[in-house]
């Protein structure tokens, strides 16, 4: 295998570990375990009747859910394989560093690291909303860090060779705002704010309801109590999903005027359709959530859509920055 099959199967187990991340949150399964690195004592989860019983038994507070708790132990699974990927491409561009740099999967490395600290709070501090935000966002971090080094070590990968009308930094504009609008979304979920408004495009029936954004964007509330389910009265959980609706109508703005660029020239016409479709996908996703009251599979297919508009941005600002230098 080359290093670059290795770096995109890298992308692919991200991308798998985001969504998976996702199933686990929208399932209410992030506290499926209570303690960390083990689950309920276990290396995997209680499953025997004696093995539950004991478990219940040690930990009173939250008794066995069999259910979440696969779920949970099944993400820390697929992470701790991502993290033995990263490792295995970082001692590869080590020891061939005579040939290509070992920067950048030492720093995927750290990322990963920091990663595992954050999912072990998420854990420990009871889904505090900003450890899980930060937990989200962390992952995407990885998954588009991993993006960039499998299109640096893909030869047939180059610059675009008319692209002087798409610069990069469009499309670096494109990205912040596509990475904003992700960790509104994120506050959004942590926070159980998406069903929050109901109906679209009015809140409950409203255009601009009643809303509390001191409280629904207080990011340092204290540490302690369970966050599971939330703890934000209504208006604030209503001024989180409003923010996040008006970033959608920001984000959309954005990057119809970027795809509207990109489809203008023949070469940068196939990403232009490509961001163009994830985008139409990402708003009906969107729409369907808030109207049929936020359906499993639909959530989740949201997040993972948002990853993949994600990635397909990072490689278009990689093209575009490698047609700069050409």
């Amino acid at each position: 295998m080359k290093y670059k099959h290795l770096a995109w199967l890298a992308v692919g187990l991200a991308l798998c570990v985001v969504i998976f991340g996702a199933f686990v949150r929208l399932s209410d399964a992030g506290l499926g375990c209570p303690d960390w690195p083990g689950c309920y004592g276990h290396l995997t989860w209680p499953t025997q009747a004696e093995e539950i019983a004991m478990a219940n038994q040690n930990f009173p507070e939250r008794a066995v859910e069999v259910h979440k708790a696969w779920k949970e132990v099944g993400h820390r699974i697929l992470a701790g394989l991502l993290g033995i990927l990263v490792l295995v491409l970082f001692i590869w561009a080590f020891r061939k560093r005579h040939l290509m740099s070992a920067k950048l999967p030492f720093v995927i490395g750290l990322v990963i690291t920091f990663q595992a600290a954050l999912g072990m709070w998420t854990v420990t501090l009871k889904l505090h909303p900003s450890i899980v935000m930060s937990h989200l966002l962390g992952g995407l971090l990885t998954l588009s860090l991993l993006t960039w080094l499998a299109c640096r070590e893909t030869d047939e990968i180059t610059g675009y060779r008319y692209a002087g009308h798409v610069t990069t930094k469009m499309v670096v504009w494109g990205l912040f705002l596509v990475a904003l609008q992700i960790a509104l979304g994120g506050w959004t979920s942590a926070n159980y704010a998406a069903l929050a408004c109901t109906g679209f495009p009015q809140c409950n029936g409203q255009w601009w309801p009643n809303m509390d954004f001191i409280q629904g964007f207080n990011l340092l509330r204290e540490f302690g109590p369970n966050y599971e389910f939330g703890v934000k009265d209504g208006p604030a959980r209503i001024a989180i999903q409003m923010t996040h609706r008006l970033g959608f109508v920001v984000v959309t703005l954005y990057l119809s005027w970027l795809i509207y660029k990109l489809t203008k020239n023949r070469e940068l016409l196939p990403m232009g359709l490509i961001i163009g479709a994830l985008l139409a996908v990402q708003i009906a996703l969107g729409i369907i959530n808030v109207t049929i009251n936020l359906p499993l599979t639909v959530a989740v297919m949201h997040n993972g859509v948002a990853a993949l508009l994600l990635v397909s941005l990072v490689y278009l600002l990689y093209k575009t920055r490698q047609a700069s230098y050409n």
